[in-house]
């Protein structure tokens, strides 16, 4: 069997079992979704080239204008992955550096315009976006409008509101206008121990059961890809349905909105 039949028959197969999960009720313990992103890609080659080789349907976001963001775009692809612009915006913290092709408060419509182009055409074959920082910018409805105006234009993307702010308009604004779209729920190594990750991860297994599905962002940090290698592995033993972030959003608006009230937003915010 050649590689494009196995993942063609794989899509087939994830298909099928989330048109299966009931849309009307609380989705049952032992069919929880669950998507991991892995943020920050494109610096260093050997942690991206891991992040790709992790087991399953893991999402790489790749921040656009690094050395290595062509590269492991594709690599991510190859591997039958999604890939996410891992977009960069104005942070709350003005020493904190986002980095190159940077949405910053002050910039024009027009201006904002070219560096999203810019930032996926850095990161050939982005399936969408998602914020890096933005603790600031993501509060301004009015840049999160021409944002989202211009992504909505590109069919096939879908938006992750990495919710760096709990005043974020990111997500509101991307479903206002029509936009695939969904927020993180908590982010696996903000403390980057083995330990407070492995504790993140029970965390994420938890939400997914008690709410039907969960999303998590990690980093290609050392121990964050080594909980994950071991631990991706087992999630079919314990009744977890590891999908891309493009089925998780499909779920998620199928279902009853209750999972959009489930986690209070003041515990959902960050620093960064």
């Amino acid at each position: 069997m050649t590689v494009g039949v196995f993942r063609a028959l794989l899509s087939i197969s994830t298909l099928l079992t989330l048109l299966l999960l009931p849309v009307s009720a609380p989705v049952a313990a032992d069919r929880a979704l669950l998507a991991i992103v892995i943020d920050d890609l494109g610096n260093e080659r050997r942690a991206g080239e891991r992040a790709a080789r992790l087991p399953g349907p893991v999402t790489c976001s790749v921040l656009p204008h690094t050395p290595y963001a062509r590269e492991l775009a594709g690599l991510c692809k190859e591997a039958g992955k999604e890939v996410l612009l891992h977009l960069p915006m104005q942070p709350q913290d003005p020493a904190a550096n986002p980095g190159p092709g940077v949405l910053l408060l002050g910039q024009r419509r027009a201006e904002l315009r070219q560096v999203v182009a810019d930032g996926l055409a850095a990161v050939p074959g982005a399936d969408g976006v998602n914020n890096h920082m933005g603790s600031l910018l993501t509060r301004h409805i009015g840049y999160m409008h021409w944002l989202m105006s211009d992504l909505s234009r590109r069919p096939g993307l879908v938006f992750i509101d990495s919710m760096t702010t709990s005043k974020s308009r990111a997500l509101t604004s991307a479903r206002a206008h029509g936009m695939p779209s969904t927020r993180r729920d908590l982010f696996l190594d903000d403390d980057p121990s083995p330990e407070a990750v492995r504790r993140q991860w029970q965390r994420l297994i938890r939400q997914a059961r008690a709410e039907g599905s969960a999303l998590g962002i990690g980093h290609p940090r050392s121990a964050t890809l080594d909980v994950l290698a071991t631990e991706l592995e087992a999630l079919a033993d314990e009744g977890i349905i590891l999908v891309g972030v493009a089925d998780l959003i499909r779920f998620r608006e199928s279902a009853e909105p209750a999972w959009a009230e489930s986690l209070s937003l003041s515990r959902m915010a960050s620093k960064r």
